[in-house]
């Protein structure tokens, strides 16, 4: 099961990386939508679904090393919890312990 749990908390990090790389580029392009489109950060390495969000929703959800965003249904309830929810995606918490803890060393911004 800790093996799961890392394999799911590394695949994560590189859809969170690859996000944090979309954003910083979209803010050096100063692009005036206010939106940027995300790769859902699941943990399921064959989901490459996209969404959009605000620039600012996501620097809020960035700001927590725990936080991802996902697209609606792509939680993984064994190693994190749904915080928030919208029709285009949700917020999930990674849970304490080897998930958060991955979560927090494979931060771009940390």
């Amino acid at each position: 099961m800790n093996e799961r749990k890392r394999r799911i908390g590394e695949n994560e990090a590189i859809f969170r990386s690859v996000n944090e790389q979309v954003r910083e580029l979209t803010a050096t392009l100063s692009t005036t939508t206010g939106t940027i489109k995300v790769v859902c950060e699941c943990g399921a390495r064959s989901c490459t679904d996209q969404f959009e969000i605000t620039t600012d929703a996501y620097a809020e959800i960035r700001a927590d090393s725990a936080l991802f965003v996902v697209k609606p249904g792509h939680d993984l309830p064994e190693t994190e919890t749904v915080i928030d929810k919208n029709d285009v995606y949700w917020t999930v918490r990674k849970d304490p312990g080897i998930p958060a803890a991955i979560a927090r060393a494979t931060d771009p911004n940390a």
